[in-house]
């Protein structure tokens, strides 16, 4: 009996609807371009050509250019080409021209507010050497402690005349009145010496004062130090000493704040001029072209 050796007719398939279906017979079919993703799509480079050392793709290459560019722009402020340049400009609190960029392509730039006093501990004179005759009474400047957790203070008291005692009222500011200072603590002190005074939180708010009552009879030379700890990064001053940048209308309210002892990077385009303004204090800013 012959054996039929003959591949039989390729039997087309149809769906459920008895319509062909081409991928029973040749395969599932690609996506159009348009519907895969974007970061599943090929990207072939051909380097056809080179124009002054930069590979150029069919087209021009502005892809592969325009790469180029923005990682140029990215590094341009942690990276030095010609130098570091620095200067100091006094900002006030009238808007000034810090920066005006000419260049093409961009440059970079490195700002630092140097201003205040910086780091977790700040140390000081509330009142220098003072002499004072009794019966007077004598309130310190207000000192900003916002930014600090603990407070102490150093008296140095020395009584030319009389026994005292001295108070030192240790005050803190009403943020209701702004104007009220109320009495967190109080040190009593009757003979010359040294006091050490470690306040603690008490009284550590937003300010604090010092109001000193010497009695009738009494003359005393003195000085009040502080030290505050447990600072955040900046000041106790605050805004005061912050520095704002923005357009050439910019105001503390709406400008870009620097904070003191702050430093910002900027990769500034061509044709980009940068101002900076204060709330009201002179105050000094670093500026390093990169």
């Amino acid at each position: 009996m012959a054996i039929d050796t003959r591949i039989p007719a390729r039997v087309r398939r149809a769906n459920s609807l008895g319509q062909v279906d081409k991928e029973f017979d040749y395969g599932p079919q690609a996506l159009p371009l348009k519907d895969v993703p974007i970061d599943l799509r090929g990207r072939p480079i051909h380097h056809d050509r080179i124009v002054g050392g930069v590979p150029q793709l069919p087209g021009g290459g502005q892809d592969l250019s325009g790469l180029i560019n923005d990682v140029h722009s990215i590094a341009g402020t942690l990276v030095l080409r010609r130098g570091l340049i620095g200067r100091v400009v006094p900002i006030t609190s009238t808007p000034i021209l810090i920066i005006n960029q000419q260049e093409i392509g961009g440059r970079g730039y490195l700002l630092l507010n140097p201003a205040g006093v910086v780091g977790l501990t700040a140390k000081g004179t509330l009142i220098p050497s003072t002499n004072m005759v009794g019966a007077l009474t004598l309130q310190s400047a207000s000192l900003g402690v916002a930014n600090y957790k603990t407070a102490k203070l150093f008296f140095n008291v020395v009584f030319n005349v009389g026994a005292g005692p001295v108070t030192f009222d240790i005050q803190t500011l009403d943020p209701v009145t702004g104007t009220v200072w109320l009495i967190s603590q109080t040190i009593s002190v009757v003979a010359t010496g040294n006091v050490y005074a470690d306040i603690g939180t008490l009284g550590v708010d937003t300010d604090l004062s010092v109001f000193v009552t010497v009695p009738g009879g009494t003359t005393i030379t003195f000085s009040v130090g502080f030290v505050l700890k447990d600072g955040l990064d900046g000041t106790s001053t605050g805004v005061t000493q912050t520095i704002f940048m923005g357009g050439p209308g910019v105001t503390p309210t709406a400008g870009y704040p620097l904070l003191s002892g702050k430093e910002r990077p900027f990769y500034l385009m061509e044709n980009v001029q940068l101002y900076a303004v204060t709330a009201g204090p002179i105050l000094n800013m670093n500026i390093f072209e990169l």
